[in-house]
């Protein structure tokens, strides 16, 4: 296994490749989307191509990706984080590895997700937008912690998932300031244990694999990171937590795409850079232009390969679109979940109680669900599985399919299905409309209430 590192300021962060077998595991976790209440504060959106790069940036960097990546084969791996991010349907998930004895509140438990999606999203931001690249904000989730000692959690929630198992972490023995237990998570679980099996089916589902560790060690130096994840200091996590930028963090982030290091002369273009970059180390404290058009030139390349990214580019295939919207409704019974209608589970039948569904018992009459698409798309098709449990909830007595015109709901026209039927999906298509929101206003059957287990949107990116 490749593994790649980094260090901070000179400091080299060691590792034995006999570690290797042990950057593996994963899980499920207690919240939803810690990132997504903050992602339009931090949104930047572009319409741009190859061709757009500034000149005084393209020497550099086609000399880095030739002569560095390509040539180090730091991108031929398919487990880059623009693979997580497609493999995840714009998702990344995070479980936290605790190599420390210090320990961490339920309020510092939800900072470090949400520090986590700043930091992820401080790099794909650069990329909505660009050239085919389909996704908008990501959506990243801690979805288990590894711990040696499950006491550290303070204040578990029922829905936090803690591992315990552990192994021994071979730079103790020649450090001994590094703690001997090295906890890790469930390798079943792991992306990187799998990404070379496109039909491997993780346990529990998609959403319970974990693509990185956000790996936390006391008394390590400097950093380290690669399509594992980053590696830093227990305190550099917990001083930093609440940082717009983290600088080893993003540096650490940045090698998950590919990126290389620059500590010797010959490790740079021969002309040098034409501004700071935040992957030699000390040169910038934050991400910068050239970095970013890195990180796109990097993808303009990649992306040619449409068996690795078959998504792309995304202007010229439909696709369920519903994956990385925002949900809301009318009302949802307190015991089920809006989040069913767009977690990708495809059901079984209308009474499938084997993942969540929604529903809106015991209110009847009129009632709606949204999606609020991460950006605009032209849409022409949905679909949607109802839920029926031969109860108090029933498939409508019809509804209606709207979009958003910017300053008004308005009716799609030439609906052609909006079935009714249980057990399969209920295919509607329109003609097509350019829109940010998608919304079905459903009328209840009778005395019953009405429900849904999944729907799905067709559209392209614009």
């Amino acid at each position: 296994m490749k593994i790649m590192f980094s260090r901070q300021k000179c400091t080299l962060a060691v590792m034995s490749l006999a570690l290797s077998a042990t950057l593996l595991g994963g899980s499920s976790a207690w919240s939803g989307d810690a990132y997504a209440a903050e992602s339009a504060e931090s949104g930047v959106s572009i319409t741009a191509v190859l061709s757009d790069m500034p000149s005084e940036l393209r020497s550099s960097i086609e000399w880095v990706y030739t002569n560095r990546m390509i040539k180090e084969g730091s991108v031929n791996r398919k487990n880059l984080i623009y693979d997580q991010i497609f493999a995840g349907q714009g998702t990344i998930n995070y479980v936290v590895r605790w190599q420390s004895t210090k320990n961490v509140t339920l309020q510092q438990r939800k900072d470090i997700e949400k520090m986590l999606g700043r930091q992820m999203n401080n790099w794909t931001k650069h990329l909505k937008g660009y050239d085919g690249w389909p996704y908008g904000d990501i959506a990243v989730k801690v979805v288990g912690w590894a711990v040696a000692n499950p006491a550290q959690i303070l204040d578990k929630q029922s829905d936090e998932i803690i591992y315990t198992t552990t192994t021994v972490d071979e730079l103790s023995k020649s450090d001994p300031k590094i703690p001997a237990a090295l906890p890790y998570a469930p390798n079943a679980l792991s992306r990187f244990e799998h990404f070379t099996n496109p039909n491997y089916a993780y346990p529990g589902g998609l959403d319970k694999r974990f693509d990185m560790y956000l790996w936390g060690t006391s008394n390590f130096g400097g950093g380290a990171g690669g399509d594992w994840g980053q590696r830093v200091s227990d305190d550099y996590i917990l001083r930093t937590v609440n940082n717009t930028e983290i600088e080893i963090t993003e540096h650490e982030i940045g090698h998950g795409f590919g990126m290389p290091d620059f500590y010797e002369v010959p490790d740079r273009p021969p002309g040098g850079f034409p501004m700071p970059t935040i992957m030699w180390a000390g040169n910038s404290s934050t991400i910068t232009n050239w970095d970013a058009w890195l990180l796109r030139y990097t993808w303009s390349q990649l992306k040619k390969d449409t068996a690795r990214f078959p998504l792309a580019p995304a202007t010229s295939q439909p696709v369920n679109v519903a994956a990385n919207a925002k949900v809301t409704t009318s009302y949802v019974s307190p015991w089920e979940t809006i989040a069913a209608l767009n977690d990708g589970l495809d059901p079984a039948h209308s009474n499938d109680r084997t993942q969540a569904v929604y529903g809106n018992w015991p209110e009847i009459g009129t009632h709606w669900v949204q999606y609020d698409l991460d950006r605009t798309y032209t849409v022409s098709q949905t679909d949607v599985y109802w839920f029926k449990d031969n109860g108090g909830i029933d498939v409508p007595r019809s509804y209606k399919i709207q979009y958003w015109d910017g300053k008004t709901w308005r009716d799609v026209k030439n609906a052609k299905g909006r079935g009714t039927r249980a057990d399969t999906y209920n295919t509607t298509t329109f003609d097509p409309v350019s829109t940010t929101k998608m919304r079905l206003q459903m009328v209840s059957n009778d005395a019953a209430s009405t429900g849904i287990l999944e729907w799905k949107v067709t559209g392209i990116a614009l």
